[in-house]
């Protein structure tokens, strides 16, 4: 899906976060906002960073490259691509596994280009915030922790996902009923586009009036030891809280979804070995304006739940 421009106006968007206590640094590299540094990391391996097709970040180099197979529009970086590669950032620098996460986009990541990456912890590493791009005009930034405070989405919310985790009668023949013509525009897309031979091909579609499911069986492509890619995963939870919103009424043709932040819990690693297959679930919690606020999950067969989400979207006015 199409990342939005962040500007002033939209600072309302994102999530209240933590302010890191102090800044660990381990190299003197350049220095961004409030004490961001480049912090080299020798240790940490996963899918998204051991040199191959798929490799986004070079932690040796301390940059993002990202491969044309992440496209979102026909020449930027797609948005859950973007939200997923923090996984492996957070991973790297944390002192635990990462749980929580919140991205916010602020202009279109190039594809094919170094963009160097800054990050800075708190006093004993469990709190990660970090931005990509060039100083003092980042294309992409957020943080990560290795706790959450609070659930992204609220529990009722996610059990109530779960619970059509696998569908009714009554639901599957509603999601068989109908199915979005592809668009041109994103045919190409890492998430949804039906042309990217190497993408997650991933269409929500609405299984009644509020909620919106896909079936999601991931190539042997994206394993990455005994779990799921994380960026994978992460990123096969972004177009599709956006696809449905014109079939369940929240949006009307003509209107475009930007992405303007993305806010993410990791219950737990989703497993390459699972009996069944995934199943994302979303539902929109409301629309405030041009401002649409949708929660999504991926589940298991019997709703046991690995990640939720909630993005913003930005909407734009019909043409």
């Amino acid at each position: 899906m199409v990342i939005e421009p962040g500007t002033s106006s939209d600072a309302e968007l994102a999530p209240s976060t933590s302010t890191c206590a102090s800044s660990v640094s381990r190299c003197g590299d350049e220095e961004g906002a409030g004490g961001l540094r480049c912090l080299p990391v020798t240790s940490h391996r996963c899918l998204s960073c051991t040199p191959g097709p798929d490799r986004i970040v070079d932690h040796d180099r301390t940059i993002v490259n990202a491969p044309r197979v992440f496209r979102g529009p026909a020449t930027s970086l797609h948005g859950g691509a973007a939200a997923g590669l923090v996984a492996c950032l957070a991973d790297a620098h944390l002192n635990g596994p990462a749980v929580r996460f919140n991205v916010r986009l602020h202009s279109p990541p190039p594809l094919l280009t170094d963009l160097a990456y800054r990050v800075e912890l708190d006093e004993v590493g469990g709190v990660m915030r970090f931005e990509i791009g060039p100083v003092g005009s980042a294309v992409l930034s957020g943080w990560a922790a290795t706790e959450a405070a609070e659930p992204v989405v609220p529990a009722d919310i996610v059990a109530e996902l779960a619970g059509h985790a696998t569908l009714s009668a009554a639901e599957q023949t509603r999601f068989d009923a109908y199915e979005r013509p592809p668009t041109e525009e994103f045919s190409q897309c890492f998430g949804c586009g039906s042309s990217n031979e190497d993408g997650l091909h991933l269409r929500t579609r609405a299984i009644d009036d509020h909620r919106a499911w896909i079936r999601w069986c991931p190539s042997e492509r994206w394993r990455d030891g005994n779990d799921l890619s994380m960026l994978a995963a992460i990123a096969a939870l972004d177009c599709t809280s956006a696809f449905p919103l014109q079939e369940l009424g929240v949006t009307v043709e003509g209107e475009t979804c930007l992405l303007g932040t993305y806010d993410g819990q990791i219950h737990q690693r989703p497993p390459v070995a699972m009996k069944g297959d995934f199943r994302i679930v979303t539902a929109p919690r409301f629309r405030q304006g041009r401002k649409i606020y949708a929660d999504i999950g991926l589940f298991n067969p019997e709703g046991e739940v690995f990640i939720t989400g909630c993005a913003t979207w930005i909407v734009l006015a019909a043409a």
